[in-house]
């Protein structure tokens, strides 16, 4: 295995989830949907043939494209441009990516189960993705806990706010003691 190819594509995975979760609520949020709607009227040109009944819900549940592959190259030619394709493991993007939707209940129980204080639902965006990706990496590829954990809390300090590490390590690790048990 290519550690450095690992890495890259934890990352692309780490945007593809991070949008489609974002898509996921803002479908659900009827208020943030005619916003939207009143802003793509608001900057459309004069002459611009709008659909008129576009279902923005539907779209949101679609992410970008509503397919996976086209969402991939999307993210690498918009995002990480700078990656040869050599240094990107597709086969665990292939393989991972589209799992993010069933694992989130599965996530979202863990959490509130070994969360002392809050919900898997009022955290923030990142931490829920973090630990959607650790999880279904641990589950569907068996990478062990240790090298999970470790690369979700270094994504943690890169990409989440200053208490996200403490806060993945900590859950993290009793969510592998229950998952062992």
């Amino acid at each position: 295995m290519n550690i450095k190819a690992r890495i890259n594509a934890r990352k692309i995975l780490l945007v593809y989830y991070y949008e489609q979760y974002f898509f996921l609520m803002a479908g659900k949020n009827q208020a943030a949907i005619t916003d939207i709607d009143k802003i793509r009227k608001i900057v459309a040109n004069p002459g611009d043939d709008l659909e008129e009944n576009v279902d923005l819900a539907q779209v949101f549940k679609d992410g970008y494209y509503g397919d996976f592959d086209r969402e991939i190259v999307y993210i690498i030619e918009n995002y990480f441009e700078k990656f040869e394709t050599s240094e990107i493991d597709f086969e665990y993007i292939k393989e991972l990516g589209p799992r993010f939707s069933e694992s989130i209940d599965p996530v979202r129980k863990l959490v509130d189960i070994y969360a002392a204080t809050f919900g898997y639902d009022s955290m923030d965006l990142m931490d829920r993705v973090l630990f959607i990706l650790w999880y279904v990496e641990y589950t569907h590829l068996d990478t062990p806990k240790e090298v999970v954990l470790n690369e979700m809390v270094e994504l943690a300090k890169r990409y989440g706010d200053e208490s996200s590490p403490k806060l993945l390590n900590g859950i993290g690790h009793k969510i592998f003691e229950g998952l062992e048990k």
